[in-house]
């Protein structure tokens, strides 16, 4: 006792042997190697709030996995769905529990089911914990690909473990956030949620920040892209200024979720400006109903705006169609033939 008692009256705040030593044993799980140990201790002298970081940051440390990689929440559990498996958390109210359970947005998975074919190219925005990008990747197949872009690091990580256990070789999970440009943006996280935002001029050094890309910029240039699904939470026509000409250029289906009301936010657009890019990209609009088939509304977006409104939920679900036009269809024969017509690589 007399022992604790001089301890706590003698702390400084600076970094003793005693405290390196019980770094190792609280954060490490063990003790020093005889041959580490003298250049460890002689930190000592040094700010202990900074020996201590040194080790709380330490892969080693990491490795040891004490806290949890979904802040603090249930292990992830894998389950196998129909024709591929995931990793999901029940402790994730959002996603995960759905997931776990089978039931995650079983109207959209239909939408998924019948757009896409083997050998076709999806890029998923907003990836989540992988749901939709492992669904796609197991309808196109090894002849396909898919390109997952999320800038939650835990979401991320599950995403990836994912395709590894799956061994999708043809899905790349991008860590970062769809954007205007390159740059650095904010990022808030609830669970498997999260926004992304441009960051304050007061709030740099204190903001959680993420990378942000142009989807345009890092697709594969050689692939035509068939589906771009986009769940961002407000930042959609951020992320779709980001990827104009990949839109125009392939004409992609585009899946997405309509929350008008993060929109002004974090995109500074209306939701009714929205529905009206999209439909002047060249695109018809149909709403995925709830237990049943998509409606059509073509380009009546005041149609759309009602439909949100009388759902009475935060969000719709929306499928945007390119419109045929013969310009369009010679567009997409040119370009075929000037693929097919390539020599081919040595």
């Amino acid at each position: 006792m007399d022992d604790l008692q001089a301890a706590f009256e003698t702390y400084t705040g600076v970094a003793t042997k005693a405290d390196i030593l019980a770094c190792f044993r609280l954060i490490l799980g063990r003790n020093p190697n005889p041959e580490e140990w003298p250049g460890h201790s002689a930190r000592e002298g040094e700010a202990l709030s900074a020996v201590v970081a040194s080790y709380f940051n330490s892969l080693e440390f990491m490795r040891r996995r004490l806290q949890d990689p979904i802040a603090g929440g249930a292990a992830p559990e894998l389950t196998e769905l129909e024709g591929f498996s995931i990793l999901a958390s029940r402790d994730d109210l959002a996603v995960g529990r759905s997931v776990l359970s089978g039931s995650y947005e079983p109207e959209v998975v239909d939408v998924f089911r019948d757009i896409l074919r083997p050998g076709m190219h999806v890029i998923d925005i907003g990836a989540n914990i992988g749901f939709f990008t492992m669904l796609s990747a197991s309808i196109v197949g090894p002849a396909g690909s898919v390109l997952a872009i999320e800038p939650n690091p835990r979401n991320a990580r599950m995403a990836e473990a994912s395709r590894r256990l799956n061994g999708y070789e043809t899905v790349t999970v991008l860590q970062a956030a769809a954007g205007r440009g390159p740059g650095l943006l904010a990022i808030n996280t609830s669970f498997s949620n999260g926004t992304t935002s441009a960051i304050d001029d007061g709030f740099v050094l204190g903001a959680d920040t993420v990378g942000c890309v142009a989807v345009g910029q890092v697709a594969p240039p050689d692939r035509r892209i068939d589906l771009i699904k986009l769940d961002v939470e407000g930042a959609e026509y951020n992320a779709l200024l980001g990827c104009e000409t990949l839109i125009r250029r392939d004409r992609p289906v585009i899946v997405f979720e309509f929350g008008p009301g993060q929109l002004p936010g974090i995109s500074g657009i209306t939701g009714e400006e929205l529905l009206q890019w999209v439909i002047g990209q060249g695109y018809a609009l149909d709403v995925i109903r709830i237990g049943a088939s998509c409606e059509p509304f073509g380009e009546d977006w005041r149609g759309v705006m009602l439909a949100y409104q009388t759902r009475g939920t935060d969000h719709i679900d929306i499928v945007a169609r390119p419109v045929r036009t013969a310009i369009n269809i010679f567009e997409q024969i040119w370009r075929w033939w000037g693929r097919a017509s390539r020599p081919p690589r040595s």
